[in-house]
């Protein structure tokens, strides 16, 4: 039978994780997994998530519906108009990964010998909580000739965020791919979120994100960013669809 159990997390969207005119979406599909993991005491293990509006700061509801219990469960959750998403889950995941047969190579380079990127806070207030260490050589604005970023990254906020949740807020975290080729910035909001998290990633203080936009015409984008622990598990991988509201993809603007 299909239930409905209604959760508010009132604290969760505090005004200083606003992203680009409204609470970053990573926090939000954070939000959304919470409400469906909470539904059926279940471990996310997919999502696809539907971003409609900016979502201010202040006090939430998450709605959850069951839409499926057993091996293959499924939870709707519902951020007011603002945000919907579909939520697979796992009661008992099994965490012993078949493939690959073991960790990916990581970089051998200290993430604390690196220098730190700046984000202007009063530009990106969420960025505060970031510890970012570019590894390659993109850096927002540069007018780069590749659309991807690769960097070492840490939350820094004290906030009690399961792996999942983690994962989905750090899968977000970076600015588009194309703002490594570009020279100015332009809106381009997330309109559809999906990830996926593998049960058997380890907790880590560092992760290793590579973040890249694989297509885009003047008006769309896709990126997919793939996230590694520090010792090369994998932890979520996820693609997103944007909507380019600034005009070309090309890097000098007219």
């Amino acid at each position: 039978m299909t239930t409905t159990t209604n959760t508010a997390f009132p604290t969760i969207f505090d005004d200083s994780w606003r992203g680009f005119g409204g609470i970053h979406g990573g926090l939000v599909v954070a939000a959304l997994l919470r409400g469906a993991a909470g539904a059926l005491d279940a471990t996310p293990i997919a999502v696809t998530a539907h971003l409609y509006a900016p979502v201010p700061a202040g006090p939430f509801t998450v709605d959850a519906e069951v839409l499926r219990g057993g091996r293959s469960a499924g939870v709707r959750t519902r951020l007011g108009e603002a945000a919907t998403a579909v939520v697979r889950l796992a009661r008992t995941p099994d965490t012993t990964l078949r493939w690959p047969p073991g960790p990916a190579a990581v970089s051998e380079v200290d993430p604390e010998s690196l220098p730190p990127l700046e984000i202007p806070v009063d530009f990106v207030p969420f960025s505060q909580y970031l510890d970012i260490r570019p590894i390659n050589s993109a850096r927002p604005f540069a007018g780069g000739e590749t659309p991807e970023f690769d960097v070492w990254i840490r939350l820094t906020a004290d906030i009690d965020f399961a792996p999942q949740e983690l994962a989905a807020v750090l899968l977000d975290a970076l600015p588009p791919g194309l703002y490594a080729t570009r020279t100015a910035p332009v809106p381009i909001p997330t309109i559809e979120f999906s990830a996926h998290f593998p049960p058997a990633a380890p907790a880590s203080r560092w992760y290793r994100l590579r973040h890249r936009t694989v297509w885009a015409t003047d008006d769309l984008c896709v990126d997919e960013a793939e996230l590694h622990t520090a010792t090369g598990e994998l932890a979520g991988q996820a693609r997103q669809l944007r909507r380019i509201l600034g005009g070309t993809t090309t890097k000098e603007q007219s």
